[in-house]
């Protein structure tokens, strides 16, 4: 849902249509567009004649979003050039625009324009070339001669955007007052690419998102924000930090680090928020807290309090003899992965902090595994020198060798999406390519268990196999012996620190209700 050329720390596929039928709620100026004789300039070369040619083109009239308004998907050179330089003081040569209209340049280098008049419009398109200066008065003239025509009310808080295209132009409406984005007509959502909700208040969370979009894009023109803008952003990150400390399942996005940056960036942001770089700063935070608690359902009846809480789709079930068979080859190592799987992407949704830090830990361990198992590799080298049983040498050496190579492929494989170059779309293509319709996780997570589990085996085998060189020099009975004792102390070891019940020996029934009496108090 997020296509921003900066890092994004959430993401989530569009929501799904719920069972009923879906319901698309669009704010909206229903009008009926009427014909107007309009003048269409030169610059159009229009191959058919005039008026018919500038039907066509006037019709091309299509609604967008604030996301989709081709900001970052320009692709064009520039031509520099030598020039011969005056003798004297340098003074620019001025470039002119129509009355009303101002130029403005985004802090990060983008040039617009806007016009201050009863319909407030802004622009991207390069009003210092005279054809294009001409086609965006046409269109602006083409939209106030509708809004004119179905008597529609204007306010000083509304502002038009235009993208001036190739065979037409595309455009939306913004409200300042009421922080949201609308269009002249009725339009269902899945054309602007809007994702289904659950309410119109659900709705207004989105376009409360496009409208900062929109603001982060140009935010230069219009004098700033206010200050209470700013301060109900700071409360909102002091309670995200505060929730990112006192709880593991916080569903906001960003850690308790960014969170204190934030804070101390938006500290001075209240002291300037006259200045377009913090409104800019501004925008852009709020449009990835409406966007986040859009993807929460902030505010609606099933609203999601906790990072793993499903409201969308069910919990997947897992394959009964694949879980079987995954769980006693890999020591119930493959549970514990699919449960932080299937956790990591609920509902489909991931968070990039906490994929980062699952996949750091899983890199650690498969590192560790690949020096264990060339550890246990090289021990066999012992082997030559005595008399063993080939066949359990074989066992643990393609064990061990398994193990070092499935090591070795995971944390290749991994490493572009543990690094800090990596986003959470990034996360959400790979789990949505690799969960299975029908076994969830269960292959992935028994993946990502099997070096571990493979060094485990190859170590038992091994041992058998000192068991019985041992066997050779002192006597079967006192290897068995020995194999008996490390058998014991592992078991042991296991039972202490276990956390299921293994009831070995049978308790006496009297004991029994005695403790599930105190058990109960």
């Amino acid at each position: 849902m997020e296509l921003r050329a900066y890092k994004s720390n959430v993401y989530s596929e569009p929501l799904p249509p719920h069972p009923i039928p879906s319901i698309h709620f669009c704010r909206i100026l229903q009008v009926t567009v009427p014909s107007i004789p309009l003048h269409i300039p030169v610059l159009l070369q229009m191959s058919l004649a005039p008026s018919e040619k500038a039907l066509r083109f006037l019709d091309n009239l299509r609604p967008i979003t604030s996301l989709s308004n081709g900001r970052y998907d320009k692709r064009s050179f520039a031509t520099p050039g030598s020039v011969v330089l005056a003798p004297g003081f340098q003074n620019p040569i001025p470039h002119y625009l129509p009355s009303q209209w101002t130029a403005h340049i985004h802090p990060e280098g983008q040039l617009y324009f806007h016009r201050n008049s009863t319909l407030r419009v802004t622009t991207d398109a390069y009003l210092y070339n005279p054809e294009v200066l001409d086609l965006v008065i046409l269109w602006v003239k083409t939209i106030e001669a509708r809004i004119e025509a179905n008597n529609l009310p204007l306010s000083p808080s509304i502002e038009l955007f235009l993208l001036i295209e190739n065979t037409g132009c595309a455009y939306y409406f913004i409200d300042h007052a009421s922080r949201s984005q609308f269009w002249l007509e009725a339009i269902p959502s899945e054309e602007l690419n809007i994702p289904d909700v659950d309410s119109p208040s659900h709705l207004s969370l989105y376009l409360e998102y496009l409208y900062w979009t929109h603001v982060e894009h140009f935010p230069m023109h219009f004098g700033g924000l206010p200050v209470k803008v700013v301060q109900d952003l700071l409360c909102v990150f002091s309670h995200a930090l505060t929730d990112q400390i006192t709880s593991q399942t916080s569903t906001f996005f960003y850690t308790q680090d960014e969170c204190a940056k934030f804070i101390k960036i938006l500290k001075l942001a209240r002291d300037n928020s006259f200045d377009g770089h913090q409104v800019c700063v501004v925008a852009r935070l709020w449009s990835q807290v409406c966007s986040n608690r859009f993807l929460t359902h902030y505010g609606q009846a099933n609203s999601r309090l906790n990072r793993d809480q499903a409201i969308i789709y069910d919990s997947p079930r897992a394959s009964s003899w694949v879980s079987a068979v995954a769980r006693r080859t890999t020591f119930h190592a493959s549970d514990a992965y699919l449960a932080k799987l299937n956790e990591l992407f609920v509902d489909r949704l991931v968070y990039f902090n906490q994929w980062q830090s699952f996949i750091r830990r899983c890199r650690h361990g498969w590192r560790t595994s690949f020096w264990t198992a060339f550890a246990i590799l090289s021990l066999h080298g012992f082997l030559f020198f005595v008399q063993s049983e080939p066949l359990l040498v074989i066992a643990s050496a393609s064990l061990a060798v398994t193990s070092l190579f499935t090591s070795l492929i995971l944390l290749y494989r991994y490493d572009r999406l543990e690094s800090d170059d990596a986003c959470a779309y990034d996360v959400y293509e790979h789990l949505s390519a690799l969960q299975s319709t029908k076994y969830d996780f269960q292959f992935v997570a028994l993946s990502f268990a099997l070096p571990n589990a493979l060094q485990i085996w190859a170590l038992i085998f091994f041992a058998l196999n000192s068991l019985l060189v041992l066997s050779n020099f002192v006597g079967i009975f006192c290897a068995a012996s020995c194999g008996l004792f490390v058998a014991l102390v592992l078991f042991s070891l296991l039972r202490i620190t276990s956390e299921r019940s293994w009831d070995v020996l049978r308790l006496p029934q009297a004991f029994r209700r005695e403790k599930m009496e105190h058990d109960l108090v």
